[in-house]
């Protein structure tokens, strides 16, 4: 769930002059403990502008077998903004449809899960890359895609992934709330295993981020080394 992790850090910028290891530090804090941070609500809000996008995925969603699953927000900081998520969910897929709105913006993105290490997803935010993510979590930014060309994207990101490793979709153990909780913690925690964490806000939102967006799960998977497999070998008189 990516763009939970990027509008955290957007709203405790407020601007690149005022990021600090101060604000690095209590970004990632807020990623490695989750948990309070999440509200599970009933009703979508009544802002007509959270509305139409919305109604537009939804529509999208019954048109392509996407159940309705969780709506809820999450606390940005306990500032008192909240970021406003809701999902569906493609059980025969293993994969959910997210849609995001929070400080004037929405998003969307698909998310197929493997294990609990590893899942594509496929947004059309630009933020996506604001922070670095664990080995395992691939995600593609196509920003200003439409549902249409990020399924399709996604499609293909899950198919290179799946024939270059082998792996399948799997079902997640738990519900959606917990998978989000399990990756923002995760993502938290890797982000403090690497050395100098706290100083490399800057390079993570500008060189980082303009770097890989549009980079696509084959590119990355050619940056691990795991590239497609070769011809099976023939068979040869002795």
């Amino acid at each position: 769930m990516t763009m939970i992790a990027a509008l955290i850090f957007a709203a405790a910028l407020g601007g690149l002059w005022l990021l600090s290891a101060k604000i690095i530090g209590a970004t990632v804090r807020a990623l490695a403990d989750p948990e309070g941070k999440i509200h599970a609500r009933l009703r979508a809000p009544a802002d007509p502008a959270i509305r139409q996008p919305m109604r537009e995925v939804e529509t999208w969603a019954e048109e392509h077998e996407y159940k309705d699953d969780l709506m809820f927000d999450f606390d940005v900081m306990d500032a008192g903004r909240l970021l406003f998520c809701r999902t569906w969910k493609n059980t025969r897929k293993c994969t959910y449809l997210v849609f995001y709105s929070g400080m004037g913006r929405h998003f969307t993105e698909l998310v197929t899960i493997y294990d609990d290490n590893t899942s594509v997803t496929t947004t059309n935010a630009a933020e996506a890359h604001t922070l670095p993510v664990p080995p395992g979590a691939f995600v593609q930014s196509f920003p200003g895609s439409g549902l249409n060309r990020i399924h399709d994207l996604h499609g293909e990101g899950c198919r290179t992934l799946e024939r270059r490793t082998g792996l399948e979709p799997r079902e997640s153990a738990g519900g959606t709330a917990d998978l989000v909780i399990r990756a923002l913690t995760r993502q938290g925690r890797y982000i403090q295993s690497i050395p100098g964490w706290r100083w490399k806000g800057l390079w993570w939102m500008v060189t980082r981020k303009q770097r890989m967006t549009g980079k696509d799960v084959a590119w990355q998977l050619d940056q691990f080394g795991v590239h497609e497999p070769g011809p099976a070998p023939t068979d040869r008189l002795q």
